[in-house]
């Protein structure tokens, strides 16, 4: 699977992976291992609040 499709396709569990992000930000100013860390704790949390709101 292409990079493209991938990120078309997130995995279970993903709604914008952190390379998608990453890319869109581009050259990173900060501690990026924090930041992923950050993003993906957020991340999580929108999947989630998504899927309880649509099996409702």
């Amino acid at each position: 699977m292409s990079e493209k499709e991938k990120a078309l396709n997130p995995d279970p569990g993903v709604c914008v992976p952190w390379e998608v992000k990453k890319a869109e930000i581009g050259e990173f100013p900060g501690n990026e291992a924090i930041t992923k860390t950050e993003w993906e704790k957020l991340d999580d949390f929108a999947y989630n609040f998504i899927w309880f709101w649509a099996q409702r």
